[in-house]
Protein backbone atom coordinates (compact mmCIF):
# COMPACT_ATOMS: atom_id res chain seq x y z
CA UNK A 1 0.00 0.00 0.00
CA UNK A 2 1.21 3.34 -0.19
CA UNK A 3 3.16 4.96 2.48
CA UNK A 4 0.62 7.78 4.28
CA UNK A 5 3.07 10.57 3.68
CA UNK A 6 3.23 10.05 -0.29
CA UNK A 7 7.16 9.02 -0.38
CA UNK A 8 9.47 5.75 -0.81
CA UNK A 9 11.53 4.55 1.61
CA UNK A 10 15.43 4.37 1.00
CA UNK A 11 15.20 0.88 -0.17
CA UNK A 12 12.39 1.33 -2.16
CA UNK A 13 13.51 4.26 -4.21
CA UNK A 14 17.01 2.24 -5.24
CA UNK A 15 14.75 -0.64 -5.97
CA UNK A 16 12.80 1.81 -8.36
CA UNK A 17 16.01 3.47 -9.82
CA UNK A 18 17.14 -0.41 -10.57
CA UNK A 19 13.69 -0.99 -12.27
CA UNK A 20 13.63 2.39 -14.00
CA UNK A 21 17.44 1.59 -15.65
CA UNK A 22 16.64 -1.84 -17.11
CA UNK A 23 13.16 -0.79 -18.20
CA UNK A 24 14.33 2.22 -19.98
CA UNK A 25 17.19 3.74 -22.27
CA UNK A 26 18.46 7.29 -21.88
CA UNK A 27 16.51 8.68 -24.71
CA UNK A 28 13.70 6.76 -23.93
CA UNK A 29 13.12 7.60 -20.37
CA UNK A 30 13.14 11.36 -20.97
CA UNK A 31 10.44 10.53 -23.46
CA UNK A 32 8.44 8.88 -21.18
CA UNK A 33 8.66 12.20 -18.86
CA UNK A 34 7.66 13.99 -21.57
CA UNK A 35 4.69 12.13 -22.72
CA UNK A 36 3.26 10.68 -19.95
CA UNK A 37 4.23 13.56 -16.98
CA UNK A 38 4.75 17.05 -19.52
CA UNK A 39 8.32 17.28 -17.91
CA UNK A 40 11.65 18.42 -19.48
CA UNK A 41 14.29 16.11 -18.31
CA UNK A 42 16.89 19.12 -18.11
CA UNK A 43 13.88 21.57 -15.99
CA UNK A 44 13.94 18.93 -13.30
CA UNK A 45 17.98 17.76 -13.30
CA UNK A 46 21.52 19.38 -14.02
CA UNK A 47 22.28 16.93 -16.90
CA UNK A 48 26.30 17.37 -17.82
CA UNK A 49 28.84 16.08 -20.13
CA UNK A 50 30.29 14.20 -16.84
CA UNK A 51 27.11 13.01 -15.32
CA UNK A 52 25.85 9.44 -15.72
CA UNK A 53 22.35 8.07 -16.50
CA UNK A 54 22.55 6.05 -13.52
CA UNK A 55 22.84 9.69 -11.59
CA UNK A 56 20.56 10.84 -13.81
CA UNK A 57 17.90 8.98 -12.63
CA UNK A 58 18.56 9.07 -9.63
CA UNK A 59 18.36 12.55 -9.63
CA UNK A 60 15.14 12.45 -11.08
CA UNK A 61 13.44 10.33 -7.78
CA UNK A 62 14.79 12.54 -5.97
CA UNK A 63 13.10 15.20 -7.15
CA UNK A 64 9.60 13.10 -7.60
CA UNK A 65 10.31 12.24 -4.14
CA UNK A 66 11.24 16.12 -2.54
CA UNK A 67 8.25 17.72 -4.57
CA UNK A 68 5.73 15.07 -4.00
CA UNK A 69 4.89 13.09 -7.87
CA UNK A 70 6.88 10.21 -6.89
CA UNK A 71 3.80 7.74 -7.44
CA UNK A 72 2.45 9.60 -10.41
CA UNK A 73 5.96 8.88 -11.84
CA UNK A 74 5.50 5.16 -10.28
CA UNK A 75 1.90 5.12 -12.45
CA UNK A 76 3.39 6.74 -15.72
CA UNK A 77 6.02 3.98 -15.66
CA UNK A 78 3.14 1.47 -14.72
CA UNK A 79 1.14 2.45 -17.64
CA UNK A 80 4.08 2.65 -20.36
CA UNK A 81 5.91 -0.64 -19.42
CA UNK A 82 2.67 -2.48 -18.51
CA UNK A 83 4.62 -5.64 -20.07
CA UNK A 84 7.79 -6.00 -17.62
CA UNK A 85 7.20 -8.31 -14.32
CA UNK A 86 9.38 -6.34 -12.22
CA UNK A 87 7.20 -2.88 -12.74
CA UNK A 88 4.13 -4.90 -12.34
CA UNK A 89 4.80 -6.14 -8.91
CA UNK A 90 6.86 -3.38 -7.63
CA UNK A 91 3.72 -1.02 -8.84
CA UNK A 92 0.97 -3.85 -7.36
CA UNK A 93 3.17 -4.05 -3.54
CA UNK A 94 2.82 -0.22 -3.19
CA UNK A 95 -0.24 -0.12 -4.38
CA UNK A 96 -0.12 1.27 -7.91
CA UNK A 97 -2.08 -1.05 -9.52
CA UNK A 98 -4.59 -1.07 -12.72
CA UNK A 99 -8.04 0.73 -11.86
CA UNK A 100 -10.19 -2.12 -11.95
CA UNK A 101 -10.57 -4.20 -8.80
CA UNK A 102 -8.97 -7.67 -9.39
CA UNK A 103 -11.65 -11.20 -9.26
CA UNK A 104 -10.76 -13.02 -5.83
CA UNK A 105 -9.48 -15.78 -8.57
CA UNK A 106 -7.13 -13.50 -9.86
CA UNK A 107 -5.37 -12.95 -6.28
CA UNK A 108 -4.46 -17.04 -6.35
CA UNK A 109 -2.23 -15.49 -9.45
CA UNK A 110 1.52 -14.65 -8.74
CA UNK A 111 4.70 -13.16 -10.17
CA UNK A 112 7.49 -15.70 -8.87
CA UNK A 113 10.60 -14.15 -10.88
CA UNK A 114 10.30 -10.40 -11.59
CA UNK A 115 13.43 -10.79 -14.09
CA UNK A 116 11.60 -12.56 -16.22
CA UNK A 117 9.58 -10.01 -18.09
CA UNK A 118 5.49 -10.37 -19.70
CA UNK A 119 6.11 -10.42 -23.41
CA UNK A 120 3.58 -10.23 -25.75
CA UNK A 121 3.57 -13.31 -28.22
CA UNK A 122 3.09 -11.49 -31.56
CA UNK A 123 5.76 -9.08 -31.07
CA UNK A 124 8.11 -11.55 -29.85
CA UNK A 125 7.30 -13.91 -32.45
CA UNK A 126 7.58 -10.98 -34.95
CA UNK A 127 11.23 -9.87 -34.31
CA UNK A 128 12.48 -14.24 -33.77
CA UNK A 129 11.26 -14.32 -37.19
CA UNK A 130 12.98 -11.04 -38.51
CA UNK A 131 16.26 -12.07 -36.35
CA UNK A 132 16.35 -15.74 -38.19
CA UNK A 133 17.02 -14.20 -41.58
CA UNK A 134 19.98 -12.16 -40.54
CA UNK A 135 22.31 -14.93 -38.87
CA UNK A 136 23.92 -17.27 -41.40
CA UNK A 137 26.28 -20.34 -41.16
CA UNK A 138 29.91 -19.26 -42.13
CA UNK A 139 31.61 -22.10 -43.95
CA UNK A 140 35.02 -22.45 -45.45
CA UNK A 141 36.47 -24.78 -47.85
CA UNK A 142 32.52 -26.59 -47.59
CA UNK A 143 33.25 -27.36 -43.92
CA UNK A 144 30.83 -25.60 -41.15
CA UNK A 145 32.96 -23.31 -38.93
CA UNK A 146 30.50 -20.77 -37.00
CA UNK A 147 27.83 -18.47 -36.86
CA UNK A 148 27.68 -14.75 -38.36
CA UNK A 149 24.79 -12.05 -38.55
CA UNK A 150 24.33 -8.99 -40.49
CA UNK A 151 25.13 -5.89 -38.97
CA UNK A 152 24.28 -3.74 -42.04
CA UNK A 153 23.27 -4.74 -45.63
CA UNK A 154 26.76 -5.69 -47.06
CA UNK A 155 28.56 -6.53 -43.54
CA UNK A 156 28.57 -9.58 -41.26
CA UNK A 157 30.17 -9.86 -37.77
CA UNK A 158 31.36 -12.92 -36.96
CA UNK A 159 34.53 -13.76 -34.50
CA UNK A 160 37.64 -13.56 -35.78
CA UNK A 161 39.09 -17.25 -34.94
CA UNK A 162 36.37 -18.63 -37.02
CA UNK A 163 38.16 -16.59 -40.12
CA UNK A 164 41.55 -15.77 -39.09
CA UNK A 165 43.27 -18.32 -41.01
CA UNK A 166 42.35 -16.55 -44.47
CA UNK A 167 44.31 -13.95 -44.07
CA UNK A 168 47.26 -15.50 -41.77
CA UNK A 169 47.47 -18.53 -43.85
CA UNK A 170 46.93 -17.00 -47.49
CA UNK A 171 48.78 -19.82 -48.94
CA UNK A 172 46.10 -22.00 -48.17
CA UNK A 173 43.19 -20.05 -47.55
CA UNK A 174 41.25 -17.85 -49.58
CA UNK A 175 38.54 -15.25 -49.37
CA UNK A 176 36.62 -17.04 -51.90
CA UNK A 177 36.88 -20.00 -49.74
CA UNK A 178 34.13 -18.38 -47.54
CA UNK A 179 30.57 -19.22 -47.63
CA UNK A 180 27.97 -17.71 -45.99
CA UNK A 181 24.58 -19.31 -45.91
CA UNK A 182 21.40 -17.35 -44.80
CA UNK A 183 18.04 -19.16 -43.91
CA UNK A 184 19.69 -22.76 -43.31
CA UNK A 185 16.73 -24.37 -41.26
CA UNK A 186 13.99 -27.05 -40.95
CA UNK A 187 11.31 -25.90 -42.92
CA UNK A 188 7.89 -26.26 -40.50
CA UNK A 189 5.78 -29.89 -39.87
CA UNK A 190 8.97 -31.81 -41.01
CA UNK A 191 12.28 -32.91 -41.35
CA UNK A 192 13.21 -31.21 -44.67
CA UNK A 193 15.64 -28.85 -44.45
CA UNK A 194 15.95 -25.34 -46.48
CA UNK A 195 19.58 -25.18 -48.03
CA UNK A 196 19.85 -21.68 -47.51
CA UNK A 197 21.18 -18.91 -49.75
CA UNK A 198 24.73 -18.11 -50.70
CA UNK A 199 26.53 -15.40 -50.34
CA UNK A 200 30.44 -14.69 -50.63
CA UNK A 201 32.86 -12.44 -49.72
CA UNK A 202 34.41 -9.40 -51.40
CA UNK A 203 37.25 -10.83 -53.16
CA UNK A 204 39.52 -7.46 -53.91
CA UNK A 205 42.80 -7.69 -52.36
CA UNK A 206 41.87 -7.09 -48.42
CA UNK A 207 38.75 -5.54 -48.97
CA UNK A 208 36.79 -8.74 -47.61
CA UNK A 209 37.72 -7.89 -44.09
CA UNK A 210 36.41 -4.18 -43.01
CA UNK A 211 37.92 -4.50 -39.01
CA UNK A 212 39.04 -7.36 -37.25
CA UNK A 213 40.36 -7.26 -33.60
CA UNK A 214 41.80 -10.46 -31.99
CA UNK A 215 41.38 -13.01 -29.32
CA UNK A 216 43.40 -13.14 -26.24
CA UNK A 217 45.72 -15.77 -24.84
CA UNK A 218 43.55 -15.50 -21.75
CA UNK A 219 40.74 -16.62 -22.95
CA UNK A 220 42.31 -19.99 -23.37
CA UNK A 221 43.29 -20.05 -19.51
CA UNK A 222 41.27 -22.07 -17.25
CA UNK A 223 40.31 -20.08 -14.16
CA UNK A 224 42.21 -18.58 -12.55
CA UNK A 225 43.74 -16.83 -15.63
CA UNK A 226 46.73 -14.89 -15.75
CA UNK A 227 45.50 -11.75 -16.35
CA UNK A 228 42.56 -9.49 -18.30
CA UNK A 229 42.26 -9.70 -22.28
CA UNK A 230 43.31 -6.03 -23.43
CA UNK A 231 41.07 -3.18 -24.84
CA UNK A 232 41.60 -4.30 -28.40
CA UNK A 233 41.34 -8.08 -27.47
CA UNK A 234 37.82 -8.38 -28.69
CA UNK A 235 38.15 -11.28 -30.85
CA UNK A 236 35.76 -9.92 -33.93
CA UNK A 237 35.64 -10.10 -37.56
CA UNK A 238 33.91 -7.42 -39.74
CA UNK A 239 33.21 -8.97 -43.23
CA UNK A 240 31.83 -7.46 -46.81
CA UNK A 241 30.06 -9.59 -49.01
CA UNK A 242 30.07 -9.78 -52.30
CA UNK A 243 26.52 -8.46 -52.82
CA UNK A 244 23.64 -7.05 -50.38
CA UNK A 245 22.00 -9.69 -48.46
CA UNK A 246 20.20 -7.21 -46.10
CA UNK A 247 18.64 -5.45 -49.05
CA UNK A 248 17.51 -8.97 -50.91
CA UNK A 249 14.36 -10.22 -49.94
CA UNK A 250 13.87 -13.11 -47.54
CA UNK A 251 12.63 -16.16 -48.79
CA UNK A 252 10.30 -16.16 -51.35
CA UNK A 253 7.28 -14.49 -51.96
CA UNK A 254 4.42 -14.05 -48.80
CA UNK A 255 1.98 -14.64 -51.40
CA UNK A 256 0.91 -14.38 -54.96
CA UNK A 257 1.45 -10.99 -55.93
CA UNK A 258 3.40 -9.77 -52.93
CA UNK A 259 7.21 -9.63 -52.14
CA UNK A 260 8.79 -11.40 -49.70
CA UNK A 261 10.31 -8.53 -46.90
CA UNK A 262 13.60 -6.98 -47.23
CA UNK A 263 16.26 -9.36 -44.86
CA UNK A 264 17.54 -6.29 -43.12
CA UNK A 265 20.53 -6.23 -40.40
CA UNK A 266 20.07 -6.40 -36.29
CA UNK A 267 21.47 -2.82 -35.44
CA UNK A 268 23.56 -2.15 -32.53
CA UNK A 269 22.26 -0.79 -29.49
CA UNK A 270 22.96 2.83 -28.61
CA UNK A 271 23.64 2.09 -24.74
CA UNK A 272 25.67 -0.65 -22.89
CA UNK A 273 23.06 -3.55 -21.56
CA UNK A 274 22.82 -3.88 -17.73
CA UNK A 275 24.18 -7.46 -17.42
CA UNK A 276 22.31 -8.61 -13.92
CA UNK A 277 23.27 -11.69 -12.87
CA UNK A 278 20.30 -14.25 -13.00
CA UNK A 279 18.28 -12.61 -15.80
CA UNK A 280 17.40 -14.46 -19.53
CA UNK A 281 19.72 -14.53 -22.33
CA UNK A 282 19.16 -16.14 -25.76
CA UNK A 283 21.44 -17.28 -28.62
CA UNK A 284 20.92 -17.64 -32.17
CA UNK A 285 23.52 -20.05 -33.43
CA UNK A 286 24.50 -22.81 -35.92
CA UNK A 287 25.52 -25.43 -33.03
CA UNK A 288 27.91 -28.27 -34.99
CA UNK A 289 27.00 -26.63 -38.43
CA UNK A 290 23.06 -27.84 -37.91
CA UNK A 291 20.13 -25.69 -38.73
CA UNK A 292 19.44 -22.72 -37.28
CA UNK A 293 18.57 -23.07 -33.34
CA UNK A 294 17.60 -21.31 -30.73
CA UNK A 295 19.47 -21.98 -27.13
CA UNK A 296 17.78 -19.78 -24.36
CA UNK A 297 18.44 -19.45 -20.51
CA UNK A 298 16.10 -17.79 -17.90
CA UNK A 299 19.02 -17.59 -15.37
CA UNK A 300 21.71 -17.41 -17.67
CA UNK A 301 23.80 -13.85 -16.42
CA UNK A 302 26.82 -15.12 -14.04
CA UNK A 303 28.35 -11.50 -14.37
CA UNK A 304 30.96 -9.37 -16.27
CA UNK A 305 34.77 -10.32 -16.16
CA UNK A 306 38.14 -9.51 -16.82
CA UNK A 307 37.64 -5.58 -16.49
CA UNK A 308 34.29 -6.18 -18.42
CA UNK A 309 35.66 -7.18 -21.34
CA UNK A 310 34.24 -10.19 -21.31
CA UNK A 311 30.02 -11.64 -19.75
CA UNK A 312 30.17 -14.80 -18.52
CA UNK A 313 26.57 -16.95 -18.92
CA UNK A 314 24.83 -19.80 -18.04
CA UNK A 315 23.13 -20.62 -22.13
CA UNK A 316 24.47 -23.00 -23.94
CA UNK A 317 26.49 -23.65 -27.35
CA UNK A 318 28.29 -25.78 -29.18
CA UNK A 319 31.51 -25.85 -31.81
CA UNK A 320 29.84 -23.90 -34.96
CA UNK A 321 28.79 -20.87 -32.59
CA UNK A 322 31.37 -18.84 -32.12
CA UNK A 323 30.05 -15.40 -33.74
CA UNK A 324 26.46 -16.29 -32.78
CA UNK A 325 24.41 -13.00 -31.68
CA UNK A 326 23.49 -13.07 -28.16
CA UNK A 327 20.25 -11.20 -27.57
CA UNK A 328 18.25 -10.06 -23.89
CA UNK A 329 14.96 -11.54 -24.16
CA UNK A 330 13.72 -8.87 -25.83
CA UNK A 331 15.83 -9.29 -28.47
CA UNK A 332 17.84 -6.28 -28.10
CA UNK A 333 21.66 -7.62 -29.36
CA UNK A 334 24.05 -7.34 -26.20
CA UNK A 335 27.25 -9.51 -26.67
CA UNK A 336 29.01 -11.35 -29.20
CA UNK A 337 28.97 -14.94 -28.21
CA UNK A 338 32.73 -16.44 -28.76
CA UNK A 339 34.13 -19.46 -26.29
CA UNK A 340 33.04 -21.66 -23.76
CA UNK A 341 35.12 -22.54 -20.16
CA UNK A 342 38.39 -23.91 -21.20
CA UNK A 343 38.10 -26.45 -18.40
CA UNK A 344 37.63 -29.88 -20.23
CA UNK A 345 35.76 -31.34 -16.45
CA UNK A 346 32.46 -29.78 -15.55
CA UNK A 347 33.01 -26.55 -17.52
CA UNK A 348 30.33 -23.54 -15.96
CA UNK A 349 30.06 -20.97 -18.28
CA UNK A 350 30.15 -19.75 -21.64
CA UNK A 351 31.16 -16.36 -22.69
CA UNK A 352 30.83 -13.11 -24.83
CA UNK A 353 32.28 -9.88 -25.59
CA UNK A 354 29.70 -7.43 -24.75
CA UNK A 355 28.65 -5.65 -27.93
CA UNK A 356 29.50 -2.08 -26.88
CA UNK A 357 32.42 -2.50 -26.80
CA UNK A 358 32.84 -3.96 -30.05
CA UNK A 359 30.49 -0.67 -31.82
CA UNK A 360 32.86 1.62 -29.97
CA UNK A 361 35.82 0.14 -31.43
CA UNK A 362 34.22 0.13 -34.72
CA UNK A 363 33.23 3.43 -34.51
CA UNK A 364 36.80 4.37 -33.46
CA UNK A 365 38.15 3.15 -36.48
CA UNK A 366 35.87 5.24 -38.49
CA UNK A 367 33.63 2.15 -39.62
CA UNK A 368 30.66 2.92 -38.23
Amino acid sequence: MPHEDGSLNGSEREQFREILLKAYGAADFAMMLQEKLDIELTNIITVSPFSTYTYNVFQVIQQAQQKGWIYKLLAAVREDRADRADVIEFSQKLGVAPSETPRDDQALEKIIDASNAILDVMVWRTKLAEIEGRVCRVEIKGEAKGTGFLVGPDKVLTNWHVVYKIKDEPASFQPSDIVLRFDYKRLPDGPELSPGKEYGLVTTDGDWLIDHSPWSEVDLESDPKSGDPGPDELDYALLRVDGTPGEDAQGEKVMAGSPAPPRGHIPFPDEPHDFQPDTPLFIVQHPEGAPLKLWLDTKAVIGLYGEERRVRYRTSTLNGSSGSPVFDQNWNLVALHHSGDPASILPTYNEGIPINLVRDRLIAMGVL
